[in-house]
């Protein structure tokens, strides 16, 4: 979702996912996101060189239970440049 200031990425995770399972690296215009509760082969769920820069130390993610068994987690990318997104990650 792109939020002019923020672009927000959800994904949705096996019940018992708690944050040690979760490992995120940001850098200016690059993401890494990997679960280890996620299937192999679907374990990182995004990882690329971002489609605009971000404010790699404003952004925040979070955890919380979703619909049945499942959860889902909730990354918030601050934007530098309030611009839309057309894409969350380029191949350039």
């Amino acid at each position: 979702e792109d939020g002019g200031e923020e672009v927000t990425v959800r994904v949705t995770l096996p019940a018992g996912t708690k944050s040690r399972d979760v490992r995120l690296d940001l850098k200016e215009q690059w993401a890494r996101l990997s679960v280890g509760t996620l299937p192999e082969g679907k374990r990182e769920p995004l990882c690329g060189k971002l489609f605009q820069p971000i404010n790699a130390a404003d952004c925040e993610w979070h955890i919380e239970d979703g619909p049945g068994s499942l959860r889902t987690l909730t990354l918030s990318l601050e934007k530098k440049r309030k611009m839309r997104w057309v894409l969350l990650t380029r191949n350039d």
